[in-house]
């Protein structure tokens, strides 16, 4: 009997502890230009992990990742529940002086937002983020290319604007070998 009761409490603890999760990819991609004036590709994307109402764990979420087609530089907008978060009420990321500028041309100043996202709802957390997502840039890069010695390497993203970007979200299974979010090609890219 102890035998028994011994495996039972063994496979129930493995199940908790797997987790027991619905683990999903959010992602969105859209055309605009960047900060050269050039037409790219632009994606979102952030992972989510949601538990059923009886588990320990709370839903949770990885910042999102903006990137431009053909630049290097990512930016990761967390929510203020995160560490490395730079805006105590928003999805946001922000600056760095030596890389990013304000509209007047200025270096930004530290901790100063330069992307924020949010959904029709306004969340304010990145695992509560809906369908149809509003992104504002503020800042523009302080140079579009960073000399890397042999070769210099690309570091813009979008524009910044006063009207915010509107992306539509797609939802899959994390994981999944046929829904997956779309590669950003680098046919349209300068070999520089």
């Amino acid at each position: 009997m102890r035998t028994v009761t011994g495996v039972v409490l063994v496979l129930l603890l493995a199940m908790g502890l797997s987790g027991c999760s619905t683990q999903r990819t959010h992602y969105s991609a859209m055309t605009a230009e960047n900060s050269a004036g050039e037409e790219r590709r632009v994606l979102l994307r952030w992972k989510t992990a949601r538990y059923p109402a009886w588990h320990w764990r709370q839903d949770s979420a990885t910042p999102v990742t903006v990137k431009t087609q053909c630049s290097r530089r990512e930016w990761q907008l967390r929510d203020p529940g995160m560490d490395g978060a730079c805006s105590e009420d928003a999805i946001a990321a922000c600056g760095d002086p030596r890389l990013d500028a304000t509209n007047s041309g200025k270096p930004v100043e530290a901790g100063q937002v330069c992307m924020q996202l949010t959904d029709a709802d306004g969340s304010t957390r990145v695992r509560d983020l809906g369908s149809r997502l509003e992104l504002r840039v503020s800042c523009s890069p302080r140079q579009t290319g960073v000399d890397m010695g042999d070769k210099v390497v690309n570091v813009d993203y979008l524009r910044a604007s006063s009207v915010p970007y509107t992306f539509r979200v797609r939802t899959v299974p994390t994981g999944s070998l046929t829904q997956r979010p779309p590669q950003l090609g680098d046919h349209v890219c300068d070999d520089g």
